[in-house]
């Protein structure tokens, strides 16, 4: 196993966002290949001094990198670059699971866009079985709500809009929804809160009555408002 020297200059850092920063530093030399497979990283002291901010930075972004599988921790010998392929990161997203407050409102931008997009389409196409289908998983939501485990209402929220792009019947939408799933996952707890989910069941329960009553302008309206109010949630959620 190699070591690393930490002699190539790193990025300067700008005040704003510094963790979040060491970590998109750290990612990109194990990304675009400066890190190997194998190779022993710099060492938390190493990189504090390199890049000129706290170990505490730069020891949760190795603890980010670990979580996502990309390097390991051996107690007493350092911590090593796994294996990485292109392949398996698209494939899985899983670095997308720690989300800015900037990445969950362009998120929250692009379900504007396709969730408002698709209404006239998956109108055209809804089933009785869709509508039993969307109101088991509202049950579901207001189940979970009302326990206050907000996890759980999470999962049934995702699976609620991971239907209505099902209902499409667009192999496209439906590949790709599945391909963001995590990063879907991932923005909705970024701005979730039991206030958030309260808000939410009311607003799931008039998705899926004008799904019903087949009422395309009431549904933009509803879902526009529905992911505004998750952007205020998301600002107060930082605010704290």
């Amino acid at each position: 196993m190699k070591n690393l020297s930490t002699t190539k200059e790193f990025v300067n850092l700008h005040k704003k966002d510094i963790r979040e920063q060491v970590f998109e530093q750290l990612l990109m030399k194990i990304t675009m290949g400066e890190w190997k497979s194998g190779e022993k990283i710099p060492s938390e002291n190493e990189l504090s001094t390199a890049m000129g901010v706290s170990r505490i930075s730069v020891r949760e972004a190795i603890q980010k990198l670990d979580a996502i599988n990309l390097v390991e921790t051996f107690r007493g010998k350092g911590t090593y670059v796994k294996e990485f392929s292109t392949n398996n990161y698209l494939k899985s997203m899983t670095l997308m699971l720690y989300l800015s407050k900037g990445d969950i409102k362009s998120v929250l931008e692009y379900r504007r866009i396709l969730e408002i997009g698709i209404i006239e389409l998956y109108l055209r196409n809804v089933k009785e079985k869709d509508i039993h289908d969307l109101q088991k998983m509202l049950d579901k939501m207001e189940y979970y709500c009302k326990k206050k485990d907000l996890n759980k209402y999470r999962k049934y929220d995702l699976d609620f809009h991971m239907r209505l792009y099902e209902m499409t019947d667009n192999p496209f939408i439906i590949k790709i929804s599945v391909i963001v799933k995590d990063v879907l996952n991932s923005s909705i707890e970024g701005g979730l809160t039991q206030e958030g989910a309260e808000e939410g069941v009311g607003y799931h329960r008039d998705i899926l009555e004008c799904i019903e009553t087949g009422d395309a302008d009431r549904l933009k309206l509803v879902i526009s408002d529905m992911l505004e109010k998750v952007e205020e949630g998301v600002d107060k959620k930082y605010e704290k």
